[in-house]
């Protein structure tokens, strides 16, 4: 394997002028094309291992999430690890499911491997260990769900507006008795979401019983269930929305299971839907989170703080959503 006096003999320039250049520091350009050279002509690979140990980091973040089975959730940890890739920081993918009977151990399991900080979409059971480790001085930005015992740099969608979007969309195609799967408060971002489509129909004079609410688990099987029991009531609401993507795929099912005609008997609107959207027939209309902006925002952040230390307010960054209007909403008279 090579190593730097290889490069040494090869190039005639100084071990600490080669060692500059491989861990960022300003070297003449004539002498950084020479040791890049000699480099891919010797195979060099720089030894991050004894890298991280000369320096105390180990270049790799964890990257924690609840389930490695949902679109978004793999979506985001490739945008992560991309935006992290370019600036030489791998990344360490752990996922700690709502089942898992050891509240804590997958936060445990990346400090122990000394990455050096933690980007997370936390689940509740994570909460108190994620804030133990940020308290030890490891960095922590969380994304989508914030806790109020849980202080740390943070991303998410503007949910409120989200669901507010969803809300004039269909108001705006003469709906007024509408059903919202997916209000529950036991995640914040879900809460937010329905707090937003309800001010939305207030803004318009319309109230409670103008409104279905489902507080369902953000499941594909939950979402299934509800919008069977949504659209099985007398009082049936002429259009649906469905506050995230797995709720969306729940409840899709549910609507071809039932042979309902989509939009002439019930309109549509779901959650982070656009590439389902382009197979669906009609083309479903999405709230959509652009969710390699969310996870840029997020690597930057990690990336600011590994760089300045844990010190200082925690920071809250706010992404905008956007409407992708399908054919899966219709005017209602």
């Amino acid at each position: 394997m090579a190593t730097y006096k290889d490069i040494q003999r090869a190039t005639g320039l100084s071990l600490s002028t080669i060692s500059k250049h491989f861990n960022g520091a300003p070297v003449r350009p004539e002498n950084a094309t020479a040791i890049k050279q000699a480099a891919d002509e010797l195979c060099f690979r720089v030894n991050g291992v004894a890298r991280g140990l000369r320096s105390g980091r180990s270049e790799t973040v964890g990257v924690l999430v609840p389930s490695l089975d949902n679109g978004f959730i793999l979506a985001l940890i490739a945008g992560v690890e991309r935006h992290l890739r370019r600036h030489g920081i791998g990344v360490l993918v752990s996922s700690s499911p709502a089942l898992d009977d050891a509240p804590g151990e997958a936060v445990e399991s990346l400090r122990s491997r000394m990455v050096d900080g933690i980007v997370s979409v936390p689940s509740p059971h994570d909460v108190a260990a994620l804030g133990s480790a940020r308290r030890a001085g490891l960095p922590i930005v969380t994304i989508d769900h914030t806790f109020a015992d849980l202080e740390a740099d943070h991303v998410q969608l503007d949910n409120r507006a989200a669901g507010a979007m969803a809300a004039f969309h269909l108001l705006d195609h003469g709906h007024r008795r509408i059903g919202v799967i997916g209000g529950g408060d036991a995640i914040g971002s879900l809460g937010e979401r329905r707090d937003g489509f309800v001010e939305a129909l207030e803004s318009r004079g319309l109230g409670g019983r103008d409104l279905l609410l489902r507080d369902d688990e953000p499941t594909v099987d939950a979402g299934r269930r509800a919008m069977h029991a949504m659209i099985a009531r007398d009082d049936r609401p002429s259009a649906v929305f469905t506050a995230n993507y797995d709720l969306s795929i729940g409840g899709l099912i549910a609507l071809n299971e039932s042979g309902l005609s989509v939009p002439d008997e019930l309109s549509f609107v779901g959650f982070d839907l656009d590439d389902i959207a382009r197979v669906s027939r009609p083309r479903a209309t999405t709230i959509a989170q652009p969710i390699d902006v969310i996870a840029e925002k997020a690597a930057g952040l990690m990336l600011e703080r590994i760089g300045r230390g844990p010190g200082g307010d925690p920071r809250f960054v706010t992404v905008p959503a956007d409407l992708t209007a399908g054919e899966s909403v219709r005017r209602h008279r």
